[in-house]
């Protein structure tokens, strides 16, 4: 349910929501063979962050929202809340069980839940890790709790208790200073730690569309595609800091050896002048963020607007080039 100004008659007016305000939820029955039946609704306060702050575990429905907290001066809060289709009317979805205070004045930046486990990070210039035990449907509680500069905005189990995060690192004061790799140990729910990260600098899609992560279990490798936007442009119209964008190709180690390391970097920007465009493609126009990733009969695949290139997932090196329209090579078009 949104707030702020709606349009009636012939201009905006502002609409303020009331207190029980928040996110409507609706249920459906997908078993009929003659389509989908409203099944029930409910609501729940606050705001969802994407897919991931959603979860059906146990017959109930977890979701972690951010909220502004009237009695804290009007700030924000975030927490996580349960819901169950109501005893009373089976038409209705009521939050049975509910824990909030997590991160006050800060928001939602990233979530997951695994099994009875939820992990919740809030962001303004600390990273706080929460560690939530939803076995209680109607008793949830906060175990743990782990505080470092910057934030993971995607979490991703990878097992043994271990989950990476892709966020930015932060100074103190929580300004930005470009995309991470953080390996999290969460075998103990009283006390998550942060083994290791790695900085990679600039930004990453990864932080907000998962399908641009990926890690491949087989090898132990995390790819994560970032970059920077460079600084245009000096009196001769040429850019002071060209930009610049790949894929980060790292190892992870194991809970006995938790280690993130890099392995090589993955670079569509040059490929079409390299194999037969003019070589006087702009620095500008030769930035390609490279989108998705994926193992193909054991190499790396990458793919940017400008094509598509495979890789020897061991050594890194170019095997393959698939160039899409205007980037094929002269002689081919």
């Amino acid at each position: 349910q949104w707030q702020g100004q709606v349009w009636e008659g012939n201009g905006f007016v502002n609409r303020t929501r009331s207190a029980a305000a928040g996110t409507e939820i609706t249920a459906f029955d997908l078993r009929r063979a003659d389509g989908a039946a409203w099944l029930a609704s409910g609501l729940a306060k606050g705001y969802l962050l994407n897919q991931f702050s959603m979860s059906e575990f146990g017959g109930a429905l977890r979701i972690a929202t951010t909220r502004t907290d009237a009695g804290f001066g009007g700030s924000t809060e975030s927490g996580v809340q349960l819901l169950q289709l109501s005893s009373a009317d089976r038409r209705v979805l009521t939050v049975v069980g509910e824990v909030w205070g997590l991160g006050r004045g800060e928001r939602i930046y990233g979530v997951r839940f695994v099994g009875d486990l939820g992990y919740v990070v809030t962001f303004r210039q600390t990273d706080p890790l929460y560690v939530l035990d939803l076995r209680q449907v109607r008793a949830p509680k906060v175990t743990g709790e782990l505080k470092i500069n910057g934030y993971s905005a995607y979490l991703h189990p990878i097992g043994d208790g271990l989950i990476l995060g892709v966020g930015q690192d932060a100074t103190a004061t929580g300004a930005r200073l470009g995309t991470q790799v953080s390996l999290f140990d969460v075998n103990d729910p009283a006390s998550p730690k942060r083994l290791a990260n790695l900085v990679v600098g600039g930004t990453s899609e990864a932080e907000y569309d998962h399908h641009a992560f990926l890690w491949w279990g087989a090898t132990r490798n995390v790819i994560i595609p970032s970059q920077t936007s460079g600084q245009c442009c000096d009196a001769s119209g040429r850019p002071i800091t060209a930009p610049s964008s790949g894929a980060s190709v790292a190892k992870v180690g194991t809970l006995g050896s938790p280690t993130v390391t890099v392995q090589g970097r993955i670079n569509h920007d040059r490929q079409g002048a390299d194999r037969g465009v003019a070589a006087t493609i702009a620095p500008f126009q030769q930035f390609t963020p490279i989108r998705r990733s994926l193992i193909v009969s054991g190499r790396l695949v990458t793919v940017s607007s400008r094509g598509i290139l495979a890789s020897d997932l061991t050594t890194l090196a170019d095997q393959t080039w698939v160039p899409f329209g205007p980037f094929a090579p002269l002689a081919s078009r």
